[in-house]
C-alpha cells in the first residue's frame, strides 16, 4: 500500500465500506424475503383460516340450536315457510363460510381435515333433514329420538373437527408470527453487526488515510515555520510516490523561484530607491513647469477674451453688411422689375410703330392709286377737251344750228380745263402726300430702329441688373456664411476662453497633484527603504 496514491487509498476505503454495506443490504434483503414469506403465510393462510373456521363453527351450530328450540316445544307441528327459509339460510350461510375457508387452504393436512368435516357435514345435513321431516309430519317422538340419538353425535364430531381446524390454523399463525419475529430479530442483529463492521472498517481506513496525509503535512508545516524566519534554503523531502510527490516537486520548485524572486527583490529595492530619488527630482521639475503653464494659460485667456470681443464686433459689422446686401438685392430686384416693364412698353411702342408703318404703307399705296385715278382723270379731261374742240369745230361748221352745241362744247371745254386744273392740284397734293408719307415712313423706320436699339440697351441693362441681382443674392449667403463663421468664431473664442479657464483650473489641480505626488514619493522612498530592510532578512 505504500506505493498507492491518495486517490487509490480513498477509493479502496470507500470500496471496503461500500462492500460491507452491500453485504449488509444482501443479508437484510434475505431477511426481508423471509419476513415477506411469513407475512404472506399469515395474511393468506393462517388468519383467513382462523377467521373462516370460526365463522363455519358459528354457522355449524345455528341449525342445531334452532332444532333444539323446536324439540323443546314438546309437540310436533308442521314447519312454517319462514322456518323452512330460515333453515335454508342456515345451510346457505354455512356453505358460504365453507367456500371462504377453501380459499385459505394451502397444505394437504388442512385439506384432509376439511374434507373430513365436509363428509360429516353431509351426514349431519341428511340426518337433520330426516329429523325435520318427522317433526313436520307430527312424529315428535321419532324426531326427538333421532336428534338426540343419531344427529347429536355427528354434530359434536363436526364441532370437534372444526375446533381442530381452528387450532391448526392458530398454530400456523403463531408459527408464522414467530418466524416474522425471529426474522426481524435476525435482521436487527445482522444490521447491527454490519454497522459495527462498517464503522470499524471506516475507522481503520480513516486512520490509515489520516496517517498517510498527516505525516507529510506535519513536515510541510515545519518547513513553512522555518520559512517564516527568513530561511529559504530548506527543501522538502517526503520520499512518497503519491500526490505528495507532486506537492514536493511543486514546493521545491516554488522555493527555488521564491529564492530567485527574493534575490531579484533585493536588487530591485536598490533600484527602487534610486528611481524614487529621480522621480522626486522629476516631480519638482514638473511642478515648476505646471506653474509656468498656469501663468501662460492666464495670458492666453486674456488674448482669447480680446479675440472674442473682436469677433463680436465683426459679427455686428457682418450683420450690417448682410442688411445692406439684402437692401441692395431688394432695390436691384425693383430696378429689374422696372426694366421689365420698360421693355414691355418698348415692345408695345415697337408694335405701334410697325402698325404706323403699315398704315403709312397703305396710305402711300392709296395715294398711288389716287395718282393713277388723277392721271386717268387728266387723260379724260384731255380727251374731253379734244372732244369739245371737235364739237366746237363741228358747231362752227353747223352754223346757226350748231351754236347751242358750241356753247355746250365751250362749257364742256371750260369744265375740262377746270377738271385738268383741279386734277393737277390733286396730283400735286397726292405727290405732297406721298412725299410726306415717304418722309413719315423713313421717320418711323428711324424711330423703330431707335426703339430697337433702346430695347437692346434695355435688355443689356436688364441682363446686367440680373447679373448684379444674382451676384448680390449670391453674396448674401456668403455674407451670411461669413456672419455665421464669425459667430462660430466668437462662440469658439468663448469656448476657448472657458477651456483655458478649465485648463488653468487643471493646471492648478496638476500643481496640487504634483505636490501630493511629492508627498507620495517621499512615502514611496520610505516604503523602498522598508522593502530593502524587509528583503534583507531572507537568506538566499
Amino acid at each position: 500500500m505504500k506505493n498507492w496514491t491518495l486517490r487509490q487509498r480513498i477509493l479502496a476505503s470507500f470500496a471496503v465500506i461500500i462492500a460491507i454495506m452491500l453485504l449488509m443490504v444482501v443479508v437484510s434483503y434475505s431477511r426481508l424475503l423471509s419476513i415477506e414469506s411469513s407475512e404472506e403465510q399469515v395474511r393468506l393462510d393462517a388468519l383467513p383460516g382462523v377467521y373462516y373456521s370460526t365463522l363455519v363453527r358459528s354457522a355449524w351450530g345455528e341449525s342445531y340450536i334452532r332444532t333444539l328450540e323446536l324439540i323443546s316445544e314438546g309437540a310436533a307441528r308442521p314447519l312454517t315457510k319462514q322456518e323452512k327459509d330460515q333453515y335454508q339460510g342456515f345451510d346457505d350461510n354455512l356453505q358460504a363460510q365453507m367456500d371462504g375457508y377453501k380459499t385459505s387452504i394451502f397444505d394437504k393436512e388442512d385439506k384432509d381435515r376439511f374434507e373430513v368435516f365436509e363428509k360429516r357435514r353431509e351426514n349431519y345435513a341428511r340426518m337433520l333433514d330426516d329429523v325435520l321431516a318427522k317433526y313436520d309430519r307430527g312424529d315428535y317422538a321419532g324426531a326427538r329420538a333421532e336428534l338426540f340419538g343419531d344427529v347429536n353425535p355427528v354434530w359434536l364430531a363436526g364441532r370437534k373437527q372444526l375446533n381442530e381446524l381452528i387450532v391448526a390454523n392458530k398454530k400456523l399463525a403463531d408459527e408464522a408470527t414467530n418466524n416474522i419475529v425471529n426474522a426481524v430479530l435476525a435482521a436487527k442483529i445482522s444490521m447491527i453487526l454490519s454497522l459495527l463492521v462498517a464503522l470499524m472498517a471506516a475507522a481503520a481506513c480513516g486512520l490509515l488515510l489520516m496517517r498517510s496525509i498527516m505525516a507529510p503535512m506535519q513536515l510541510i508545516v515545519r518547513i513553512l515555520d522555518t520559512m517564516r524566519t527568513g530561511d529559504l534554503s530548506t527543501r522538502l523531502s517526503l520520499a512518497r510516490k503519491d500526490e505528495f510527490n507532486t506537492v514536493e516537486t511543486g514546493f521545491n520548485d516554488m522555493m527555488t523561484d521564491l529564492v530567485a524572486l527574493v534575490a531579484q527583490a533585493q536588487r530591485s529595492s536598490v533600484q527602487v530607491t534610486t528611481s524614487v530619488t529621480e522621480i522626486a527630482a522629476t516631480s519638482r521639475q514638473q511642478q515648476a513647469t505646471a506653474t509656468e503653464t498656469a501663468a501662460t494659460t492666464t495670458e492666453i485667456g486674456a488674448t482669447s477674451r480680446e479675440i472674442a470681443a473682436t469677433s463680436r464686433d465683426l459679427v455686428r459689422t457682418m450683420t450690417e453688411v448682410t442688411s445692406a446686401a439684402d437692401q441692395a438685392s431688394t432695390l436691384a430686384g425693383s430696378g429689374q422689375q422696372g426694366l421689365a416693364r420698360m421693355e414691355d412698353t418698348m415692345h408695345q411702342v415697337m408694335g405701334a410703330a410697325n402698325l404706323v408703318n403699315a398704315k403709312l404703307a397703305i396710305l402711300n399705296e392709296k395715294a398711288g392709286n389716287i395718282n393713277q385715278v388723277v392721271v386717268t382723270i387728266v387723260k379724260v379731261a384731255d380727251q374731253t377737251n379734244l372732244l369739245s374742240l371737235n364739237a366746237a369745230i363741228e358747231a362752227e361748221k353747223a352754223g346757226e344750228y350748231g351754236r347751242g352745241f358750241a356753247v355746250v362744247a365751250t362749257e364742256v371745254r371750260r369744265l375740262a380745263d377746270q377738271t385738268a386744273v383741279a386734277t393737277y392740284d390733286i396730283e400735286q397734293m397726292v405727290r405732297e402726300i406721298q412725299s410726306a408719307v415717304s418722309a413719315g415712313v423713313m421717320g418711323m423706320d428711324k424711330f423703330s430702329e431707335e426703339v430697337r436699339r433702346g430695347m437692346f440697351e434695355v435688355t443689356q441693362v436688364g441682363e446686367q441688373l440680373s447679373q448684379i441681382i444674382h451676384q448680390v443674392q449670391a453674396l448674401a449667403p456668403r455674407v451670411l456664411m461669413v456672419n455665421e463663421g464669425m459667430q462660430a468664431q466668437a462662440t469658439g473664442a468663448e469656448q476657448i476662453n472657458q477651456a483655458l479657464v478649465q485648463l488653468a483650473d487643471a493646471s492648478s489641480q496638476t500643481v496640487d497633484s504634483l505636490r501630493q505626488a511629492s508627498f507620495a514619493i517621499d512615502e514611496l522612498s520610505q516604503v523602498a527603504v522598508g522593502l530593502r530592510s524587509g528583503v534583507s532578512r531572507f537568506k538566499v
